[in-house]
């Protein structure tokens, strides 16, 4: 008997943000995959306002009119999160048109709001009888973003960098310093509250992570994985992460799934234009993986690996996740992207390529290369859930 059979199934994908007059394009190849889902959850990666106000800390705004976000219940999306470091780049006026546009389209939301309670509450979505709860956190963004008592914003993670020698005992000016990294207590308090009194009502708990390094490939910062694994001690079933422009690795922690980065979905650039110093600036520091100009690909000027992206995949029941995998999918030249049907080579080369991002952190926890009603699957090893139920 599969597995799966009876289970509410959940596909996330990250980053979307939709910047076409015909953004229903953009999902042609996707949309009857994701009509297979009892629940599609995304990252509402920016803001779709006719009347931006852009907040003074924004460094890249991403802004759309919000005719733009239209597509986005029908595809279908039936959460989004919205802890990230564009929700605020309209200002306030931008962040309640965006939830504005996507609740119109009976879309849930969670990750922010009009002031800080209201960014830490969960969207709450049933089916077949088990209610799931979703938070999103965000702890890469402008300074000001974040929600305070009174004060619109997302629901932040905030991360103190500290610096110090590597050596007390020696004078070593100009030496590299040794770099740490601390979640705010408070904003974890916070959290884990939030998590304890949804679980009063729901059976579930999902929390997306906007977070990490999104120019450096192949790197998970310290913080990352101390605090997604803290959230599955804070009750988490599965935490599911973005904000990387590539694919991370996986793990289970409790029988909880942990996905460290699954891409960015479907996000389209249409106004990024930097400048020649700053692109010199950006090559300089990260090589061949800078953000420029590629040819070929305007609507997402990223290194060819940015490309790989895809979907995680949990199937529930009221005691947690009972299976997690993967379905990979590649980023197109004209903004659209594909997941990728069984047997094609593309999906291989995604698969060795999440392989080896998840054993870095420590024995794979892959186990099966597979399909899924004919799409390439990648089927994890562990599926215990918090409840220990052994499948």
């Amino acid at each position: 008997m599969n597995s799966r059979s009876g289970c509410v199934s959940i596909f996330a994908v990250g980053d979307v943000f939709v910047d076409l007059d015909d953004g229903a394009s953009a999902f042609r190849h996707a949309t009857s995959l994701l009509h297979d889902a009892d629940i599609v959850v995304g990252n509402c990666e920016g803001v779709y306002s006719d009347d931006p106000t852009p907040a003074p800390t924004t460094r890249h705004g991403m802004t759309t009119r919000r005719a733009r976000a239209s597509c986005l219940g029908a595809v279908p999306f039936h959460v989004m999160t919205c802890a990230n470091n564009h929700i605020v780049d309209g200002g306030y006026r931008g962040l309640a048109d965006t939830l504005d546009v996507l609740r119109e389209q009976g879309i849930a939301t969670t990750g922010a709001g009009m002031d800080l309670a209201a960014a830490l509450r969960p969207a709450i979505v049933e089916r077949k009888g088990v209610r799931v709860a979703f938070f999103a956190v965000a702890s890469v963004f402008p300074v000001g973003y974040e929600a305070r008592d009174g004060r619109p914003g997302l629901a932040a993670i905030r991360i103190r960098t500290h610096y110090s020698v590597p050596d007390p005992t020696f004078w070593d000016p100009g030496a590299r310093p040794l770099i740490t990294t601390a979640a705010d207590a408070d904003d974890l308090v916070r959290l884990g509250e939030a998590i304890e009194a949804a679980r009063k009502s729901a059976e579930v708990v999902v929390v997306a992570c906007h977070w990490g390094a999104s120019s450096q490939f192949e790197t998970l910062l310290s913080y990352e994985t101390e605090i997604a694994r803290r959230i599955v001690d804070l009750g988490a079933d599965a935490v599911l992460c973005h904000h990387h422009h590539s694919l991370r690795g996986i793990e289970y922690r409790a029988g909880c799934p942990i996905f460290y980065g699954i891409g960015a979905f479907v996000h389209h650039f249409t106004h990024f234009e930097p400048s020649p110093k700053q692109l010199a600036a950006s090559r300089a520091q990260y090589g061949d993986y800078a953000h420029g100009p590629r040819p070929g690909f305007p609507l997402y000027p990223f290194h060819p690996d940015a490309r790989m992206t895809g979907l995680a995949t949990l199937d529930l029941s009221a005691g947690g996740v009972v299976e997690a995998g993967f379905i990979p999918a590649e980023i197109l030249a004209d903004g659209s992207t594909e997941p990728l049907r069984a047997g094609d080579a593309r999906a291989s080369r995604i698969f060795t390529y999440l392989r080896r991002m998840s054993d870095a952190l420590g024995p794979t926890v892959i186990s099966t290369e597979g399909e899924r009603d004919g799409w390439a699957h990648l089927t994890l090893a562990q599926a215990l859930g918090r409840a220990g139920m052994s499948v």
